[in-house]
């Protein structure tokens, strides 16, 4: 009987102790649902759990979704008490290395724009699939989708088709500015890219030639090349001379009285020569380059002046650098010295002047002529000497002398310097005239 009582005594007192330690009841959820509910390391279900009883004390708590990070934390149960545990679950960002052939492709993913290939993405949402557009000028769109598995890296190498051609240009010479539909593109020899489909225009430029303009047709992916051999621009020259009025030359070739323009001239080298009575003859080299205008004045320089000459005795031939200009007069029958003789139209520069007359020595004279001046030049006192031009034959003899007078009745001759003999005409058998 003690025995039974004693063990009825003992169940009460361990009754009494259970009562008064009871379970905490908690309710756990998560954002977003669903997510598993690992309890003091072990699987209890998947949120929303409502009561679920939970010994009193500390605890731990996990939520884990797929493509989401862990919530985890600790908390304390109280006896008999009532909590609610929420997890806020973070998605999980994947790795996205977007690599583009070409590169420095824009990269757009859900519609917004993360910069340039090569491009390391770590902001993406692992857990939904995303929309990414890959484009760049010239080349044709590309768009992808992008899924993760888990943190594990994702490598995405794109390459994108071109929706443009190439174009090489050239031309000869080297050097010509190109522009492409109004771009400019730098000079040939280039090798000109992102060349829109379709018909384009390409401008050739370069100094001192004709501008050149070309239509292509490309179609994507097209590489053409274009070679332009370029027209050079003809040259002009102006020519003008001091003074006015010259009379100009081109490489021999009779132009025109200046001034004047010559227009259409191929580049090159040009002897031009201006010439202008009473000025002296100028000739100069000139090189004109492609599509070049030159002024060129010519100052001419006065080459005329005058001589004035007299002679003693009157009556002397005149000769200027072996030409005879004239003979030297007198209006009055018993004048030692000339008249004056003008002679005009003299080039600048040494001349011989060259006095001439039956009986006399022949004197010879240089003078120098400057431009619009006038020399006076004299034979001086020219030297008489004794050169018979006659013989007489009468029936007294023979007679040779100079011829002084020959008149009707009466031939006079200087038999001797000097001396003079009067021989009537009725007894002149012959008069001969004696040559050299």
């Amino acid at each position: 009987m003690r025995m039974i009582a004693a063990l009825l005594a003992l169940a009460a007192l361990t009754a009494s102790a259970a009562d008064s330690v009871r379970s905490c009841r908690i309710d756990f959820t998560s954002q977003p649902k669903g997510a598993d509910i690992i309890l003091d390391g072990q699987l209890k279900g998947v949120t929303p759990m409502a009561v679920l009883d939970v010994a009193p004390g500390e605890h731990n708590v996990r939520f884990d979704l797929k493509n989401y990070e862990s919530s985890e934390q600790f908390f304390t149960a109280q006896s008999g008490g009532f909590a609610t545990i929420h997890g806020a679950l973070k998605p999980m960002k994947g790795l996205l290395l977007v690599q583009t052939e070409p590169a420095e492709c824009d990269i757009t993913i859900d519609g917004v724009s993360l910069g340039h290939s090569p491009r390391l993405v770590t902001s993406l949402d692992a857990s939904v699939p995303h929309k990414m557009v890959i484009q760049k000028p010239g080349y044709q769109s590309r768009t992808v989708e992008v899924k993760f598995t888990g943190r594990t890296p994702l490598v995405r190498n794109e390459k994108l088709l071109l929706d443009s051609g190439v174009l090489f240009v050239s031309t000869d010479p080297a050097g010509a500015e190109v522009t492409v539909n109004g771009i400019a593109r730098g000079k040939a020899p280039i090798k000109v890219t992102d060349i829109p489909r379709g018909r384009s225009t390409v401008t050739l430029l370069i100094q001192g030639y004709e501008p050149e303009v070309r239509e292509v047709v490309l179609n994507a992916g097209d590489n053409e090349n274009l070679f332009v051999s370029m027209r050079p621009k003809p040259g002009t020259l102006w020519l003008n001379s001091v003074p006015e009025g010259a009379r100009f030359y081109v490489n021999g070739e009779v132009k025109g009285r200046g001034p004047l323009a010559i227009n259409s001239l191929t580049p090159g080298n040009y002897v031009v020569r201006a010439e202008l009575e009473g000025h002296g003859t100028l000739e100069k080299k000139i090189t004109i380059g492609y599509g070049q205008t030159i002024n060129e004045e010519f100052r001419l320089e006065h080459i005329i002046g005058r001589l004035e000459v007299k002679s003693c005795p009157v009556g002397a031939q005149v000769l200027v650098d072996g030409h005879v200009v004239g003979v030297t007069k007198s209006d009055n029958p018993d004048a030692e010295y000339s008249d004056v003789l003008s002679i005009e139209g003299l080039t600048s520069g040494e001349h011989v002047v060259t006095f001439r007359k039956d009986g006399f020595a022949e004197v010879v004279k240089h003078p120098i002529i400057e431009p619009s001046k006038t020399v006076q030049l004299s034979s001086g006192r020219m030297k008489r000497f004794f050169k018979p031009n006659v013989e007489i034959v009468t029936s007294s003899g023979t007679y040779r002398g100079v011829l002084v007078e020959n008149s009707p009745d009466m031939i006079v001759i200087e038999v001797q310097m000097g001396i003079a003999r009067s021989f009537p005409k009725v007894d002149v058998q012959h008069l001969n005239f004696l040559t050299d």
